[in-house]
């Protein structure tokens, strides 16, 4: 079994994932969409785990809780 990742290499894989997608914009409206798409949702999962290991929380603010109000 892998070993669990701390937050910094959490948020490094986070990171990485940003620069993998790039700045290029997609061909088509659909690929641009999800480009933009993923490039906002991976720049929130970023900030909002920065704050919580701020705030040592373990509440990411960038994700909503399905059972929370």
């Amino acid at each position: 079994m892998a070993d669990k990742l701390n937050d910094e290499q959490a948020y490094d894989r986070l990171h990485s994932a940003l620069l993998a997608i790039g700045k290029e914009e997609g061909e088509t409206v659909r690929g641009d969409t999800s480009l933009k798409a993923a490039r906002r949702a991976l720049t929130l999962l970023q900030m909002g785990l920065l704050k919580a290991m701020d705030d040592d929380s373990d509440k990411n603010v960038a994700i909503k809780d399905p059972d929370g109000p």
